[in-house]
């Protein structure tokens, strides 16, 4: 054993408790925000957070595998996936007339969405 060992055990546990973490506020963010758009923020932005910090977890703990490789791929694949699909969800339901919440102050997509519509 090594005396790198306890260091990368700890450091595994600290970025698997940062998944948890970011799981557990994920899941707050989605009883506790108002409207679909605020609950998809907190679910695409929280779980992206989340797995990447679990599977890095992985990595530290199991050092220079082959599935350290694939991890690193799923985390790169999981970073450029997760915020299109949050964006692309929160599209369709504003076009789809999902309303915004009444404590909402700012809506940008609006005047762009009309002018785009007058150009057609």
């Amino acid at each position: 054993m090594s005396l790198l060992e306890p260091l990368r055990a700890a450091a595994s546990l600290a970025l698997l408790g940062l998944g948890v973490f970011f799981y557990f506020s994920g899941a707050l963010g989605l009883i506790r925000f108002p409207d679909v758009y605020n609950r998809l923020h907190a679910a695409t932005k929280t779980t992206t957070l989340g797995v990447v910090s679990i599977l890095l977890a992985g990595i530290v703990a199991l050092g220079f595998a082959p599935v350290s490789v694939k991890a690193v791929a799923i985390v790169v694949f999981l970073l450029l996936t997760y915020p299109v699909a949050g964006h692309l969800l929160a599209r369709a339901a504003y076009r789809t007339g999902v309303v915004l919440t009444d404590r909402t102050l700012h809506d940008e997509y609006g005047p762009a969405l009309e002018l785009g519509e007058e150009e057609e």
